[in-house]
């Protein structure tokens, strides 16, 4: 729940509410394997007053998850509304592909999307991912265009173990529209996009990382055909107190 008063707003009160019920059922079979479903809605809303004089609502109800997963001790397959992200920066993250997370954010709310993924672990702790998302029109971060959502989206994701760290390929396929976008920009409803991210993590004592990330369109759109984005980030925790840590990222963008 939160408030928040401006004197100098139309309506200079403003409330606020969320509430996430969620609801998780899960069958265990032998072999360490599991068939499990979860269901959550966020109930939002909102009311805005000048005392005495002038009110305002809105409010909405719309699904958070909704999933069906298989899992076993090395794979998983799940199907629905979900959560997907990965990458190694902590702040900025080039690889923000799917999520809106927020690192001030304590309840790490973020929506879903809709599609299939399945993933793999390996015994020496490499793992793949492998996607696919339908029916997704909403513009997430470092999105340039929207997806068609009648088109579906393919990805995938492969990390493996190094020597006192861990790096990461990605790849995503998808089918934009730029109707929505401005500043003559050409409108299409379908270009192709593809995507290739890059990242790594080290713990040397201090902790090191980078993650990098490739968007081009098949179209000539002008400076918005391609895009690079980077990150090259760093964490330490100091003896000082009971412990302070300190992480510094630098984002490097580019579109032309």
């Amino acid at each position: 729940m939160w408030s928040n008063y401006n004197q100098n707003n139309t309506l200079p009160l403003t409330m606020g509410g969320r509430y996430i019920p969620l609801l998780h059922f899960s069958l265990r079979f032998p072999h360490q394997k599991l068939l499990d479903f979860e269901g959550s809605a966020s109930i939002f809303g909102t009311y805005s007053t000048h005392p005495f004089n002038a009110s305002a609502q809105d409010g909405s109800i719309t699904p958070y998850r909704a999933w069906a997963r298989f899992s076993t001790k090395q794979l998983e397959i799940r199907l629905g509304l979900q959560k997907i992200n990965f990458g190694s920066a902590t702040l900025l993250r080039p690889l923000m592909w799917f999520d809106q997370l927020d690192p001030r954010d304590p309840l790490q709310l973020t929506n879903g999307v809709w599609g299939l993924l399945s993933r793999y672990y390996f015994l020496n702790n490499a793992n793949i991912w492998l996607w696919c998302l339908y029916g997704n029109d909403k513009t997430r971060p470092w999105d340039i265009g929207k997806s068609n959502k009648n088109i579906p989206e393919v990805g995938g994701h492969f990390q493996h173990p190094i020597p006192a760290g861990e790096v990461a390929l990605s790849y995503h396929h998808r089918n934009v529209d730029t109707r929505d976008l401005v500043n003559n920009v050409p409108a299409f409803t379908k270009i192709p996009e593809n995507r290739i991210g890059i990242d790594g993590k080290w713990d040397l004592g201090v902790g090191l990382w980078f993650e990098g990330s490739w968007v081009n369109k098949s179209t000539d759109i002008g400076t918005l055909t391609n895009q690079e984005i980077m990150n090259v980030g760093a964490d330490n925790t100091f003896k000082i107190g009971k412990g302070l840590t300190t992480t510094l990222e630098n984002l490097f963008v580019a579109s032309d």
